[in-house]
């Protein structure tokens, strides 16, 4: 099984619409996962319409519309495989600029962030979130957590991300636009 995973689109507060290259990379996936911060709830539509069946959750900066319409995290089975799905934010909304500056001061996959994402979900197989907008795919006590950047990097280059499961487990891609 084939998952698209895609975090951070802030569409259209920092793009106008998805890449095609987006478009492009999901077109061979049976499922979409995306880790909040979509914005516009047209997004999910948007993937739900041209992709694949998508399943999403809100992040601090996804407005209230989006937020009555989807969960802050949840738990998905796919091939036997638990995912915990969760944006990832622990702080209430601050500025972007205070955010921005804080993230590129800092290694945002310290241990304590790391900890929190963990925290969040019991028996799971792996967790796949976003906020950070920073590419991350480590396995830490087990469960296999995985972010697959943003359309719209802090630093480096936009991304998303491929999951594949099979018998042998679950393993994850990043892929630049």
């Amino acid at each position: 099984m084939k998952i698209g995973v895609i975090s951070d689109t802030h569409i259209p507060d920092l793009r106008r619409s998805l890449p095609a290259r987006v478009m492009e990379i999901f077109s061979t996936v049976e499922i979409v996962l995306h880790a909040g911060d979509i914005t516009s709830i047209e997004v999910l539509q948007q993937l739900q319409e041209s992709v694949s069946l998508t399943f999403a959750v809100y992040g601090e900066d996804d407005s209230p519309e989006v937020k009555s319409y989807l969960q802050e995290s949840q738990v998905l089975e796919f091939g036997g495989l638990r995912l915990g799905l969760i944006h990832g934010n622990r702080e209430a909304r601050v500025d972007v600029s205070n955010r921005l500056s804080r993230l590129l001061r800092r290694d945002p996959y310290n241990p304590e962030y790391i900890n929190f994402i963990v925290s969040r979900f019991n028996n799971v197989d792996a967790i796949v979130f976003g906020h950070t907008h920073v590419p991350y795919a480590k396995v830490h006590d087990g469960v296999f957590l995985f972010n697959p950047g943003s359309i719209n990097p802090y630093r480096d280059e936009p991304t998303v991300g491929l999951l594949e499961i099979d018998n042998r487990g679950i393993r994850g891609r990043i892929l630049p636009l």
